[in-house]
């Protein structure tokens, strides 16, 4: 299930269309946010403190869980290089070149939302998978 399951996300992403998570839909592993939606992050989500930022472990999870659904857009390295980059625009973000001026909270906000062509993954990821991606991309990346 986990192969079919990405490959369903990238087909999706690949070609720019989402569905919902609607109760009986089958899928509900992920939401692509609204095309208007934009990257203007709330203040209450900025200051949002990555309640695992100190653990281990969650470092290596974060890798795992960015190589299985982020890799595919933002490459191995996160220069968004991945390889369905070239089929999307706008094109993927070269994440080494932004999350340093970044906070925690903005990183695992844009990661819950999402914007077109990025998938929100509120759905598809918990929390605490959320807060470890933000993890490997202070600490892994």
């Amino acid at each position: 299930m986990r192969r079919r399951s990405k490959l369903l996300v990238i087909v999706v992403v690949a070609m720019g269309v989402g569905f919902l998570d609607e109760p009986g839909s089958g899928y509900g592993m992920i939401r692509i946010a609204q095309q208007e939606h934009d990257w203007n992050v709330p203040t209450e989500a900025k200051t949002l403190k990555n309640p695992v930022a100190g653990d281990e472990h969650m470092v290596e999870r974060g890798r795992k869980l960015f190589r299985t659904w982020c890799a595919m857009c933002h490459g191995d390295k996160g220069r968004g290089d991945g390889m369905v980059a070239n089929s999307l625009e706008p094109k993927p973000t070269d994440l080494t070149k932004v999350i340093k001026n970044q906070s925690d909270g903005e990183l695992f906000w844009k990661i819950t939302k999402g914007k077109l062509p990025m998938p929100g993954f509120e759905v598809t990821l918990s929390e605490k998978d959320r807060w470890a991606v933000v993890t490997f991309l202070r600490r892994g990346l």
